[in-house]
């Protein structure tokens, strides 16, 4: 039974059914969020965020859906997803909320369940501008943290890459809403990409208070004022 976002009910999971305001819901698409798209509103004491963590095999970045999803064992004794994790602790992989996709993609990043690793810091949402293939384009740190590759002949993500240097992608880390996501900017197996700049994420936002922070499962986020999710309507799933 379909309902409004702003009667929806918080970290839950929600597909997006309609938008009943035109030119809102041509905004939303062109930012990724398409009818179909799974959501959740988050409290704002838990909204996630990407790490870098250092494992086994040296430092990843775990964009925030990932790192939701990755149970840790703190050295206390008690189990959060690791982007709960204070700067500099320390702790073991408990397990995965998500499927064998997830535990494939981290796999590809030297991380596996039973592993210790260590929160190197929390990082705000960013903004990648790069250029694919001779074409501008931007992606979130979501997505750079998804495309598998070699920069200067070392295996590693976009995202930590650097800038002004050519990243030759190899493969597309998570399911194929990530693949399909990923590569209407261009970026495939076998695209070169450089990145131009990273900078800090344009929050689509509200005063304090008067917003509905919503995140999608491929990392979007937006801030949203309650009249606008009034126009939105999503169904539990």
């Amino acid at each position: 039974m379909s309902q409004t976002l702003r009667s929806a009910p918080v970290e839950t999971n929600l597909m997006l059914k309609a938008v009943t305001s035109e030119s809102l819901k041509n905004r939303l698409e062109r930012m990724g969020l398409h009818i179909g798209s799974e959501l959740q509103i988050m409290s704002e004491d838990s909204v996630q965020h990407p790490v870098r963590i250092k494992g086994p095999h040296g430092e990843v970045l775990l964009a925030a859906g990932m790192a939701s999803k990755v149970i840790v064992h703190h050295d206390d004794g008690h189990k959060t997803p690791v982007f709960e994790m204070n700067p500099g602790e320390h702790g073991h992989i408990e397990g995965l909320t998500a499927g064998s996709q997830l535990e494939r993609s981290l796999k590809i990043l030297g991380i596996s369940e039973g592993d210790d690793i260590k929160l190197v810091r929390c990082l705000p949402p960013m903004t990648y501008r790069t250029v694919v293939n001779g074409k501008q384009t931007s992606l979130t740190e979501g997505m750079a943290a998804k495309v598998w590759g070699e920069c200067d002949g070392v295996a590693c993500q976009l995202a930590t890459c650097g800038k002004g240097r050519p990243f030759t992608v190899k493969k597309i880390l998570g399911g194929p809403r990530a693949t399909k996501s990923i590569s209407t900017t261009g970026i495939t197996p076998g695209s070169t990409v450089t990145i131009e700049t990273v900078e800090p994420a344009r929050a689509i936002g509200m005063t304090p208070g008067a917003r509905i922070i919503i995140m999608t499962k491929e990392g979007l986020r937006l801030h949203l004022r309650p009249d606008q999710a009034e126009t939105i309507l999503v169904t539990e799933i």
